[in-house]
């Protein structure tokens, strides 16, 4: 018998659309169990993001490969549709959020988000009511799992201000109004649930394509004028506005990130909440690296996917002066928004204090942009590039350390001096200069060619590996 027709056509898309990014969140979740510090941290970011993006990526991937026409076009029921794709994302996101509690330390108890049982379970309600109503609200993969990250995260903080307000700040800490405050969250999730699922089906029953952008998201112009089409605008600074335009989503992620922070503030001076300084820290580093990552990945990803990278070609502007505005843009967003806004936030508000950018973070940024960058320029979306731009900054950060165990290695057969650490500051400043070098010429390159295959990819990649790999082996043998 032949396999496929065991699992009928509807449910084989739907299945293939959703199954790599399952099965790398289940990779990581696993890896969190492991103990230590770091992978716990990972793997439970990952349960979020992933299982956010699952419940956004059930509808959004219509949106994404231009297949919604053809899908409300089939001469198959809405209502089939619509099970069909339940169907398979709501297994998907009960077996992430089963082997999070199993994998991941729960702890279950304290508040301040140190609760991550009820973090667990109401981020897997939030991804399967909300997080596909708000996908086809935006149009955007990557706008419905960010927006349904803040429900839960809103209703966490709201309730925090009831018991407040109910019992008073004295109160605040005993049994009984955490009780009550649990009793808050879960009846306030429950009505959540319910409306986002009527409007979810409701929105989906009446679904219609719209012709225009499906990846921008609108936010107000405050300075439009009526003689804004007759104005001239310096060729540069046209460029600019462009490469703004496609970064509306990483303004609002840092938009989530202000509120955050002065959430977390007001907590504080009202109701004395404890570890505020792990807490502005959690939120300064998310808000760095999903600023670092989608800002490289929509830089040219998702000018391909609204078909205007073709016409960028004919605009009287070198590809390569284009390319270095791209790249200035993105970086300048992850200098103003992941370290500037942090910086700024701190010498205004009452936890400044607590926290301050440091080298390394400023580093990890600026890396995972560039990688951002690079899967940008080899995506057919912003969501594809997103998708494979973390794991991607992984696999390099993996093959240095590997590349560096094979120089040592082959530095002892040779006879060379006996090192114990190779990656030394200076080591690595000069592998970490090249590694950006390499990402944003590969990125220039891809972003002007149509060829995406993979033995260009895999040519690039080995580009990479052998420049790294020469720049040890004279770190070894100049010892």
């Amino acid at each position: 018998m032949n396999p496929r027709r065991l699992v009928p056509a509807d449910f084989s898309k739907e299945i293939r659309a959703l199954l790599p990014l399952w099965v790398g969140s289940v990779v990581v979740i696993w890896m969190g169990g492991y103990g230590e510090a770091i992978l716990f941290r990972a793997g439970f970011v990952t349960y979020l993001l992933g299982s956010a993006a699952l419940g956004a990526l059930s509808i959004g991937h219509e949106y994404t490969n231009r297949t919604l026409p053809l899908l409300l076009s089939s001469p198959v029921s809405r209502r089939r549709i619509f099970a069909v794709k339940a169907s398979v994302l709501l297994p998907m996101l009960l077996s992430l959020a089963a082997m999070a509690m199993t994998r991941l330390p729960m702890h279950t108890a304290g508040r301040e988000l140190k609760d991550t049982t009820v973090l667990t379970v109401l981020s897997l309600l939030s991804s399967a009511f909300w997080a596909p109503w708000l996908t086809m609200r935006t149009r955007n993969v990557i706008g419905g799992a960010i927006f349904a990250l803040s429900v839960p995260a809103a209703l966490l903080v709201g309730s925090e201000f009831v018991v407040i307000a109910f019992y008073g700040l004295g109160q605040i800490d005993r049994q009984v109004p955490q009780q009550f405050r649990m009793e808050i969250v879960w009846g306030g999730m429950l009505v959540l649930c319910a409306v986002g699922a009527v409007s979810t089906w409701r929105t989906f029953m009446n679904l219609e394509v719209i012709e225009g952008s499906q990846s921008d998201l609108r936010l107000p112009r405050l300075f439009d004028r009526a003689d804004t089409v007759s104005r001239r605008r310096h060729p540069m600074w046209s460029l600019v506005r462009k490469e703004l335009r496609l970064q509306q989503l990483t303004f609002a992620v840092s938009a989530l990130y202000v509120c955050g922070w002065i959430s977390t503030l007001v907590l504080h001076s009202i109701a004395g909440m404890g570890d505020i300084e792990d807490a502005l820290i959690i939120l300064t580093a998310v808000n760095g690296v999903v600023v670092a990552l989608l800002s490289g990945s929509l830089a040219s990803a998702e000018e391909r996917h609204l078909g205007v990278l073709e016409s960028q070609v004919l605009v009287p502007t070198s590809s390569v002066r284009q390319w270095t505005i791209k790249v200035a843009v993105v970086f300048g967003l992850c200098v103003l928004l992941a370290m500037g806004l942090p910086a700024m936030l701190t010498l205004v508000s009452y936890g400044g204090r607590y926290f301050s950018v440091t080298v390394p973070f400023m580093a990890t940024v600026l890396f995972l942009a560039t990688v951002g960058l690079y899967a940008s320029s080899v995506s057919g979306s912003g969501v594809k590039a997103l998708l494979i731009s973390g794991p991607a900054a992984l696999s390099i950060f993996v093959l240095i350390q590997l590349l560096g165990d094979v120089v040592l290695w082959a530095g002892r057969l040779v006879g060379a001096a006996p090192v114990t650490d190779l990656l030394g500051p200076w080591v690595i400043a000069l592998i970490g200069a090249i590694v950006f070098i390499l990402l944003v010429g590969f990125g220039l390159g891809n972003h002007r060619s149509s060829d995406r295959s993979p033995l260009r990819i895999w040519r690039q990649i080995l580009w990479l590996s052998g420049s790294v790999a020469c720049v040890m082996l004279i770190a070894l043998f100049a010892r």
